[in-house]
């Protein structure tokens, strides 16, 4: 089989086999500024101080490395959306209705 077939069939082969997510895994390791950028990128700006505040506080998931502090894409994510709180309760809400139509009585 010539050089020129032996493309054509790698390409073709190729073609119908489905493509690899990516041929190196994703890295889940983060520094703080890349932290920052993630939370700001995902609708949660926030500040080093802040970031500093909650880590030695121990409120945010990170660990160390040597002096530096390293987080976790997923578990930085995972903290940020459970920090979240819904703009109004559905209970309270009731309770304010019941508490307002009973003043105008």
């Amino acid at each position: 089989m010539s050089y020129l077939c032996k493309a054509i069939v790698n390409e073709v082969v190729s073609g119908a086999l489905p493509k690899q997510a990516s041929s190196q895994p994703q890295i889940d390791t983060m520094t703080l500024n890349d932290v920052l950028e993630l939370l700001k990128v995902h609708g949660y700006p926030t500040s080093k101080a802040k970031i500093y505040k909650l880590t030695s506080a121990g409120k945010i998931p990170c660990k160390t490395y040597g002096n530096k502090l390293v987080f976790s894409r997923k578990e930085v994510l995972l903290w940020a959306e459970n920090q979240t709180k819904p703009k109004h309760d559905s209970a309270k809400v009731g309770l304010a209705l019941a508490r307002s139509a009973r003043r105008k009585k």
